[in-house]
């Protein structure tokens, strides 16, 4: 899978990292085991490393992937994430992320893993 996740117990922070090609189907798969895992659920502050991967998914895709399996996992749960980028095109993806679940998620777009980590200490959902 090219998206896989640990928590960091120490921080009390999911570390979320995506690498090569990432399709729509990979990250329904991922989100659907995510978040059905409790402790995801209960510490909903995620640092998303997008720097390895290639989103080859719509706008259109990750709006209804939101729609569909993260709102309904929510139950109205409060989230926060440092989206971690390197390229454009993974900038304009976290915007889109940002745009779909701004209702739900508190979330920054980053290029230093130190200045994500540390505004990630800081945000409660």
């Amino acid at each position: 899978m090219p998206i896989t996740y640990v928590l960091d117990r120490a921080r009390n922070i999911i570390i979320e990292t995506w690498t090569g090609r990432v399709s729509a189907v990979d990250l329904a798969a991922y989100w659907r085991i995510y978040l059905a895992d409790p402790e995801a659920i209960s510490c909903r502050r995620t640092l998303v490393d997008l720097r390895h991967a290639t989103i080859l998914f719509t706008g259109a895709e990750l709006a209804a992937l939101v729609r569909t399996i993260v709102l309904p996992a929510l139950h109205g749960k409060k989230w926060v994430s440092a989206l971690l980028i390197e390229r454009a095109a993974q900038y304009g993806t976290s915007r889109q992320y940002q745009a779909f679940a701004e209702h739900y998620s508190s979330d920054s777009i980053f290029s230093d893993w130190n200045t994500a980590i540390d505004w990630l200490a800081q945000e409660h959902p």
